[in-house]
């Protein structure tokens, strides 16, 4: 499984009740659209960090890196040194 299907599959599972993931835009504001709170933004870096193995620096829990799954996609890489 790739990196936007688990990121895709964790936001539907906690967030959507399970709705289909391929219909989440990849630029699809996850906070202005009010899937994601500022609670569910924390539930993220857990999951990030848990299940993928990334360090998510304070610093770097900004909307612009977890505001879609575009800009997380491009966090996770950036911090894994894949991107």
């Amino acid at each position: 499984m790739n990196l936007r299907d688990n990121l895709t599959r964790f936001i539907t599972t906690e967030f959507l009740d399970g709705a289909e993931h391929e219909a989440i835009p990849d630029d699809l504001n996850l906070l202005e659209s009010g899937i994601i709170d500022s609670l569910g933004i924390l539930r993220l870096v857990v999951y990030l960090e848990e299940e993928l193995n990334v360090v998510i620096e304070p610093e770097q829990m900004l909307p612009k890196n977890l505001s879609s799954i575009g800009a997380i996609m491009n966090l996770v890489n950036a911090e894994s040194g894949v991107g």
